[in-house]
């Protein structure tokens, strides 16, 4: 999909998303529980994102949602950030669930700084997978497509959440998880919207939302 300088694409040094597979922006919004609601631009909500991204607490509960991006409605905020062990098991519940409501949806965590990377894929209400590099006994599930493909590369057999911690080929994975990064298995599982923008014309509209508090 075409980019432009009206309709940058999304970057954050930490950046935390939830990929829903619909394009019914205002269906996602519901589901979530979402108040404030008001549009934005798209520029404005790329900037809001990053912003969002480097505020710890202030901006904490502030999410913002992209219109359809090739048929999946995004949201970005620290709200949905799988490292954060205090919210770990409450995003992972709600990806569940929305995946029971609209048949996929995954979350993600993709670091520039090299903190980190996550991602959970869920479908029909079970969760698939579920990768967390700084936590990997909180792994579930079988790896799978390029997380599986690139384990076989580097000569791993099972899966990277039982090897050896102290062994050689542990420390080979986990100086760059193998390349695995959070945004190459969203590029084959959803969306990687680091490479992809929505297109210039009125309807790419972001929405910028608060989300409620985890029960």
């Amino acid at each position: 999909m075409g980019t432009s300088e009206s309709a940058p694409l999304i970057r954050a040094c930490w950046l935390s998303w939830l990929a829903v597979e619909t394009a019914d922006q205002a269906a996602v919004v519901k589901a979530l529980g979402l108040t404030e609601v008001r549009e934005t631009a798209w520029t404005d909500g790329v900037e809001l994102i990053d912003e969002v991204a480097h505020d710890e607490e202030k901006l904490f509960p502030t999410v913002i949602i992209t219109p359809s991006v090739q048929g999946w409605t995004l949201v970005f905020g620290r709200y949905f950030g799988l490292p954060h062990l205090s919210q770990t098991a409450h995003v992972t519940d709600l990806c569940r669930k929305l995946s029971a409501h609209f048949g996929k949806a995954q979350l993600f965590f993709h670091s520039e700084q090299n903190d980190g990377e996550a991602w959970l894929i869920a479908e029909h209400g079970r969760i698939l997978r579920r990768w967390i590099s700084e936590y990997p006994e909180l792994a579930l599930g079988e790896p799978f497509g390029i997380e599986r493909r690139l384990l076989d590369a580097y000569g791993i057999t099972g899966k990277p959440e039982d090897l050896d911690p102290d062994s050689d080929l542990a420390g080979e994975w986990a100086a760059a998880w193998g390349e695995c990064w959070a945004t190459t298995v969203a590029e084959e599982s959803s969306i990687d919207p680091t490479a992809a923008a929505a297109d210039t014309s009125s309807h790419s509209k972001m929405l910028v939302a608060a989300a409620p508090p985890f029960e």
